[in-house]
Order: structure tokens, then C-alpha cells, then sequence
């Protein structure tokens, strides 16, 4: 069992990450409209670009939308060329969604954007503020990507904690 102090810890790390991640959340989402992209799609493209090849019905999951939602969505991906459906061998009711070049691109494109707006509200901090917010979330990214990996190697979010790591920790830039 965790001490006092460290659940006290834990508590006050969590309410601040709850503020904090629904502050950047809304300030991301908002800033995807100069960007011509719709939040779901540019959701989408980042989990393609971490999970690789996905099942519409996983990205549906994911993105905790209705499977018909996500065929509309991707249809209209499809169209811009981000992403291009194929046959699930393993299922042929089901197709397997992946990320194009184009797609790819795009993707990095809004990144840029969407950091540059991002280093904008931090701008605003000292210094020293902004080199220990970076040396503290470093360890939370590596949890984080542990966890996006163990999602790839299960297929399954609830088991992901505890699944071990199947891809390489080299996609540091997710």
C-alpha cells in the first residue's frame, strides 16, 4: 500500500494533469480549425501513425465514436487521400485502414502548427519553469508509450498495462 504521502502526491498530480490535459485539449481542438481538418480525422491519423494498420471497428473503439460515424469519416479521409482501406483477411466483413504519405504529411503539418500554438502558452513561463516541466514529463511520455505499445502487441486497452512491450521504444517522436 502506497504512503499517505505519495497518494497525496499521486491525487494532486492527477487533478492537475485532469486540468491541464482538458486546457490543451480544447486549445488543440480549437486550433484545428484554421487547419482544415477535423478533429476525429487528425485523431485518427495520429493513431494510425502510432498503432499502424487498424480495423475501422478499432478506431471506432478508440475514438469512442459509432462504427457507421467512422466509415463516414474515413470515407472522407479516403477521398483527400490520408488513408486507403484494404480487405481484412482475417475478416472480410471488416477493412483494415492505413495511413498514406499524403496522409502522413498532413499529419506532420498540423503537428507544426498545432506545437508552435502549444510553445506559444508556454512562452509565457520562466525558463526554468518550462526546462522542468520538460524533465518531468519525460517520465510520463515513457509510461505512455509503453502503454501505446503494449496496445499494439494485445490489441486491447484494458490489458495494455500489463501486456509487455512489443514495439520499439525508437518511436520516441510520437
Amino acid at each position: 500500500m502506497k504512503g499517505t504521502t505519495e497518494q497525496t502526491a499521486l491525487a494532486t498530480s492527477a487533478q492537475m494533469l485532469m486540468f491541464v490535459s482538458g486546457y490543451i485539449y480544447r486549445l488543440l481542438r480549437f486550433g484545428t480549425q484554421e487547419l482544415e481538418i477535423r478533429w476525429t480525422a487528425l485523431l485518427v491519423l495520429k493513431d494510425l501513425q502510432l498503432l499502424g494498420p487498424c480495423s475501422q471497428r478499432t478506431l471506432a473503439a478508440i475514438e469512442q465514436v459509432q462504427a457507421p460515424t467512422m466509415t463516414v469519416l474515413i470515407r472522407q479521409m479516403e477521398q483527400r487521400g490520408w488513408v486507403f482501406r484494404i480487405a481484412d483477411s482475417k475478416d472480410t466483413r471488416s477493412k483494415i485502414v492505413k495511413i498514406t504519405r499524403r496522409g502522413r504529411e498532413k499529419l506532420k503539418r498540423c503537428g507544426q502548427v498545432l506545437q508552435r500554438r502549444l510553445e506559444a502558452e508556454l512562452g509565457g513561463m520562466r525558463a526554468g519553469d518550462v526546462k522542468a516541466l520538460a524533465g518531468s514529463l519525460g517520465p510520463l511520455q515513457t509510461a505512455l508509450l509503453k502503454q501505446v505499445d503494449s496496445f499494439v502487441a494485445t490489441g486491447n486497452p484494458v490489458q495494455a498495462k500489463s501486456a509487455p512491450a512489443a514495439v520499439s521504444q525508437s518511436r520516441s517522436g510520437r
